[in-house]
């Protein structure tokens, strides 16, 4: 809403002689003589409506022959009277300036007081009974209130919109005739979705008097019961199916035509031109309709007729020449940045992510291929993203004590940054300034999960397990059982997340510090055959202490067969050749983080290896049935000589 500055032509203003009127600028001057006013109250008509009133001519003393109900130029209190009235009071001014002027007795201004305070008192009783009649009137409509014929009185939004459809049905009765060059044919206004809008109606209707705004609903009563609302009939129609009705009568008919488009060979853009067609123009066709449907006074029954025009194609030879004008702005160099680094993209390969086809806003033109632009884009995560380094935690006297200085983690936002380069580059093919030559990555920050619980107070043991083993050549002499309990010492699994073993541990390879040792290959035992043999003993024990925590265990797979330092039935290897993967997966499935502790101890030529996991209690207890573990279908192991073509005869493998 704007405000005019100038004051409204019709309002009265000073005399040019009389900047402050004809007795100053008060309703008493400096010498106490009342200032003779001219009072008119307007009350504003809501447009359609009219307001009527009588008008009323207050008294004045000193009323001469020309001033008092006089004839002439003094009749109804007109210039004249007003000259007179004023000539007198200066008189009266200029015989004694103490005296109270008379020119407006204590009768008439008490008269103009009750007068206003009648007016405000009426209008404010008005408004209570208007608002209480408009709360006795919640849910339904208000009196007065009619949508084109039908008065919608008292009814709710349900009735009123059954008393419209009833009242309008006739707006679905009829049908266009269309005859083209090769027949004629007819569309009923119900298969073109012509009806009343009833329930737009009834909405508008049920607004009436009805508003959040307490003064403003009372207002629209006022306006109601003073003289009605009436309420539009709206139609209603269902372009798609008419259009669709329309092409099912004119496209037989039709030799369409072919829009021109783009041919991409390489990087080189050549414009296809399109050709004109022969038919009904069916879009003119259907326009009118529309137009004449969408009127309440549409008559039921409506000819219209098509002949054969040329049809040119939607998309021209300029608009192809102008997508390959846009395509060729769009391939320049682009450098994407982050904390000072950039990568920079050459306009060849920004060409070849070039298609073209119908855009978002239904103009052709060139388009970024969203899929070569987030295979791009992924390939840069290996250079933003880094982990959230978990604090370290602190131990005493073998409890989680605190946790040391963790460090936040960068991810790249794929998703994003592919927008991100695409924005800029339709922005560039259309003309626009980019006020850098650089996009910036999507990064996002990842916290540690332990920032919640610094201190891990109130942090207990929920499952535990310990293992025995004998340093030696199936496992590395040890190494490949106390690397991984050094690695997953520490770490945190959040709540909802899931401990990938294979994952967590990291690769695994001679270079990396791992050592050969023992491996299960179709039942026979290798106990050097393979990098990191032996590191089952760290998973078993990692499985038993999660599943006496109660956690979800998502894979876990036992040995080919029962080695008697595990628990029985409860072991679990792992195993990947990069083919085949066997892992060991749990969830916390709690609300509460885990952090893992593990380690080994022990002599020279016999050691445990322990795993530990701590978090808030939870509650959860665990038993294994039954208790003792029942064997059946047991299988001895035997030794057996294998005859192999590698080994030169009368040699041995101890362990084949």
């Amino acid at each position: 809403m704007t405000w005019d500055s100038h004051e409204p032509s019709n309002q009265a203003k000073p005399s040019a002689s009389h900047p402050q009127g004809w007795e100053g600028p008060g309703w008493w001057d400096e010498s106490g003589t009342p200032a003779r006013k001219t009072a008119s109250a307007v009350r504003s008509a809501p447009a359609g409506q009219s307001v009527r009133g009588t008008a009323t001519t207050l008294p004045t003393s000193n009323g001469s022959g020309n001033g008092s109900n006089g004839s002439g130029n003094g009749s109804n209190g007109s210039a004249a009277t007003d000259k007179v009235t004023v000539a007198a009071a200066r008189r009266a001014r200029s015989r004694t300036a103490s005296k109270p002027h008379s020119g407006m007795s204590m009768a008439t201004v008490r008269f103009v007081v009750g007068f206003t305070i009648g007016v405000f008192g009426a209008l404010i009783l008005a408004s209570a009974a208007v608002l209480g009649l408009s709360q006795a009137y919640d849910g339904k409509i208000m009196p007065g209130v009619h949508a084109g014929t039908v008065d919608l009185s008292g009814l709710t939004r349900d009735e009123a919109v059954s008393a419209i459809d009833s009242a309008y049905a006739s707006l679905g009765q009829g049908q266009v005739t269309i005859t083209t060059p090769t027949g004629t044919g007819t569309i009923t206004y119900q298969e073109a979705g012509r009806a009343p809008d009833s329930a737009a109606m009834a909405d508008a209707a049920l607004s009436v008097g009805h508003g959040d705004n307490p003064v403003t609903s009372v207002t629209s009563a006022i306006r109601t019961f003073a003289g009605g609302v009436q309420i539009p009939v709206i139609v209603k129609l269902d372009p798609l199916a008419l259009e669709t009705k329309l092409h099912q009568i004119t496209g037989s008919t039709q030799d369409p035509p072919t829009d021109a488009s783009v041919s991409v060979s390489g990087t080189d853009f050549t414009v296809v031109p399109g050709t004109p067609g022969r038919g009904i123009d069916e879009n003119t066709i259907a326009t009118g309709l529309i137009d004449q449907l969408a009127s309440a006074d549409a008559p039921s029954q409506i000819q219209v007729g098509g002949k054969f025009v040329t049809v040119q194609p939607n998309v021209t030879d300029a608009d192809a020449q102008a997508a390959i004008d846009s395509a060729n702005k769009m391939s320049a160099d682009l450098t994407l940045a982050y904390a000072g680094k950039t990568w920079t993209i050459d306009a060849a390969t920004i060409r070849s992510w070039i298609i073209f086809g119908n855009r978002t806003d239904g103009t052709y033109g060139p388009v970024i291929n969203p899929a070569l632009v987030l295979t791009y884009v992924g390939t840069l995560t290996k250079d933003v993203n880094v982990a959230a380094v978990e604090p370290n935690i602190v131990y005493k006297s073998g409890q989680p004590n605190g946790v040391t200085q963790g460090k936040p983690g960068l991810t790249l936002d794929v998703d994003g940054t592919a927008q991100a380069i695409e924005a800029y580059l339709d922005n560039l093919g259309s003309g626009g300034e980019n006020a850098s030559t650089d996009v910036a990555l999507v990064v996002d920050v990842t916290q540690p999960t332990l920032a919640d619980n610094p201190q891990l107070t109130g942090f207990v043991i929920i499952g535990s397990w310990d293992v025995v083993y004998l340093p030696g050549e199936s496992n590395g002499n040890g190494v490949n059982i106390n690397l991984p309990a050094t690695i997953l010492n520490g770490q945190v699994v959040a709540p909802g997340a899931e401990f990938n073993f294979l994952g967590r541990v990291g690769t695994i390879s001679l270079a990396t510090g791992w050592k050969m040792g023992g491996v299960i290959l179709n039942g026979a035992s290798n106990h050097t055959g393979a990098v990191g043999g032996g590191i089952c003993s760290m998973s078993t024990t990692m499985f038993n202490a999660a599943a006496r925590a109660g956690l979800q265990i998502d894979e876990r797979h036992a040995h080919f067969y029962y080695i008697d330092r595990y628990p029985v039935g409860l072991d679990a290897t792992v195993y990947s050749n990069g083919s085949t993967t066997w892992n060991l997966r749990w969830t916390n499935d709690t609300p509460y983080p885990i952090v893992i502790r593990s380690w080994t101890a022990g002599t020279s030529s016999k050691r445990r290896i322990y795993v530990q996991l701590w978090s808030l209690p939870n509650g959860r207890t665990t038993t294994f049935s039954p208790n003792p573990p029942v064997k059946t279908s047991i299988v001895k192991a035997t030794d057996t000589t294998e005859y192999v073509a590698a080994l030169p005869p009368g040699e041995k493998s101890p362990y084949r």
